[in-house]
């Protein structure tokens, strides 16, 4: 009980930035069952995301969306961003392989990676203000946006962990990812049927239709890095993660629950 613990502390400290002042040791062992705890921080950002949602005033939405954005960025530290950004310009410069594995590795972000930020960033505060704006219409109900708010970190974390057991892992062992080499498909199905629980609390197809499309968009992404790169690394997992992310919001707002 005291390794899954320590496992699921793993998992907190290494994708968000809540305060959780616990130390412990980073082995393969306890990073790589941290795996199955990701929908569970992806379902503690969304719960997050929905109170402070509460806690606007109504009647400016644009700004409330702009709010949740940037909360929604703290709590995850920009992690997944720099992975974004690092990745976009890697694939963006069309270069041989090892020069695009090499370009991913420096600290300086080009016009690619500021490209990829301000798209992804742009789509996530527009789908926001759209989802905001229906429930101060009243065309959305609050519990559907907490379905929503809930499904969508889970399931790009649930991507993410996908990624990390069935595909190559091409970082170098000092790479933070070379401590996920012991994660294993049993962590998978765990993690997949933890994804289980808004359905669970809001059964319906626009759901399933939700997590195909995220399940889609990270599919030809980590497809896309395999034959450009030959496996990924842990920029492209955060690639992954804010794609999946933008997929689904922007999927959340033209489906029909």
């Amino acid at each position: 009980m005291r390794q899954w613990l320590v496992s699921l502390i793993v998992a907190f400290q290494f994708l968000t930035r809540l305060p959780i002042p616990v130390l412990v040791e980073y082995d393969k062992r306890y990073v790589s069952r941290s795996v199955l705890f990701y929908p569970v921080v992806g379902f503690v950002i969304g719960s997050i995301l929905y109170l402070a949602s509460l806690a606007l005033p109504p009647g400016a939405a644009p700004l409330h969306a702009a709010v949740l954005l940037l909360l929604w960025t703290l709590l995850t530290g920009g992690l997944h961003l720099d992975g974004l950004m690092d990745t976009a310009d890697g694939l963006g410069s069309h270069r041989p392989r090892e020069l695009m594995l090499a370009i991913m590795k420096d600290s300086r972000v080009g016009a690619m990676g500021v490209l990829a930020a301000f798209f992804v960033l742009l789509i996530k505060w527009a789908s926001l203000w759209t989802l905001l704006d229906r429930v101060e219409q009243g065309t959305l109900s609050g519990s559907l946006l907490l379905t929503l708010l809930l499904t969508v970190p889970a399931v790009s974390r649930g991507a993410m962990v996908a990624a990390i057991i069935r595909r190559p892992y091409i970082g170098g062992e000092q790479g933070m990812g070379g401590l996920f080499r012991d994660a294993h498909a049993g962590y998978l199905a765990g993690a997949l049927l933890l994804l289980l629980f808004p359905f669970i609390l809001r059964p319906s197809f626009g759901w399933l239709g939700l997590f195909g499309v995220q399940a889609a968009a990270a599919w030809l992404f980590v497809r896309h890095c395999v034959r450009r790169l030959g496996g990924l690394t842990g920029d492209t997992y955060g690639a992954l993660n804010e794609l999946a992310e933008t997929a689904g919001l922007l999927a959340a707002v033209y489906i029909s629950f």
